[in-house]
C-alpha cells in the first residue's frame, strides 16, 4: 500500500522490527531485545539518512516501521491473553466474540443495511450492521464467558466493548486503503484479500480484551 503512495519502504527494518516486538512480550523485555530494537531503530534511520534519494525519507523510513510496531504490538496481547490462567479459553472467548459481531454485521449489513456510517472512508459499512455487531458480540462474551465460569456479567460488559469499539480498527485499515486507491491490503488469501484484512478487528479486540482481564477484571 505504501508503494501504491509512491514510497519506496526500506521492508528489511519493518520486517525485522515486527518479531522483536513480539518478543519483547512473550520474553519479558530482556536487554538484547531492548537492543536490538534499538539499533534496529538508528540502522534504519542512517540507511534513510545515506542511502534514500527521494524526496520522501522520513515517510520511508517511518510509516513501514509505525506499521509494523502497531500490528506486532497489537498482536502481542494475543500472546499476553494466552499466558494469563486459562488463557487459550480466553483467547478463543475473545475471538469468538469477534466472529460473531464480523458475521452478523456482514448478514445484517448487505440485507437490510441503509445507512451508511462512514462512506468516504468505508461504503459497505452500515449502523445496521454495527448494531448486530453490538447485540451479537455482547451475546457471544456472555455466553463464551459464562458457561466458561469466567463470569456472566464480565462476558457480556467484555463482549459490548469489544464489539462497540474492534470497528475501528477495520475503519482504520479502510482509511488507509482507500488513500493507497486499492481495494485489498494484499491479495494472500484468495477472494479475502490480505491477512491485515481478516485481523484487522482482532488487533483492537485482543489489547481491549487483555487489558480489560488485567485491569478490571483482576486476573493475573
Amino acid at each position: 500500500m505504501l508503494v501504491r503512495l509512491d514510497l519506496q519502504p526500506a521492508y528489511p527494518f519493518a520486517i525485522a522490527l515486527g518479531p522483536l516486538v513480539i518478543l519483547f512480550f512473550f520474553w519479558g523485555e530482556p536487554v538484547y531485545l531492548q537492543h536490538g530494537v534499538a539499533l534496529l531503530f538508528l540502522g534504519s534511520l542512517t540507511w534513510h539518512v545515506f542511502g534514500d534519494q527521494t524526496a520522501h525519507r522520513i515517510e520511508n523510513w517511518l510509516l513501514p516501521l509505525a506499521g509494523a510496531f502497531f500490528i506486532s504490538w497489537a498482536v502481542s496481547h494475543a500472546i499476553l491473553i494466552r499466558l494469563l490462567p486459562r488463557g487459550f479459553y480466553r483467547l478463543m472467548a475473545t475471538l469468538v466474540i469477534v466472529w460473531a459481531g464480523d458475521v452478523m454485521a456482514y448478514l445484517i449489513g448487505s440485507t437490510w443495511g441503509k445507512h451508511h456510517m462512514l462512506p468516504r472512508i468505508s461504503p459497505n459499512k452500515t449502523w445496521e450492521g454495527y448494531a448486530a455487531q453490538v447485540v451479537s458480540g455482547t451475546l457471544a462474551g456472555l455466553l463464551t464467558f459464562g458457561l466458561g465460569a469466567l463470569g456472566w456479567v464480565h462476558g457480556a460488559i467484555l463482549g459490548l466493548l469489544v464489539s462497540l469499539l474492534t470497528p475501528i480498527g477495520d475503519l482504520g485499515i479502510s482509511m488507509i486503503k482507500r488513500q493507497a486507491g486499492v481495494k485489498d491490503s494484499g491479495h494472500l488469501i484468495p477472494g479475502h484479500g490480505g491477512m491485515l484484512d481478516r485481523i484487522d478487528t482482532v488487533l483492537v479486540a485482543v489489547v481491549l480484551a487483555y487489558y480489560y482481564q488485567v485491569w478490571v477484571m483482576a486476573v493475573l
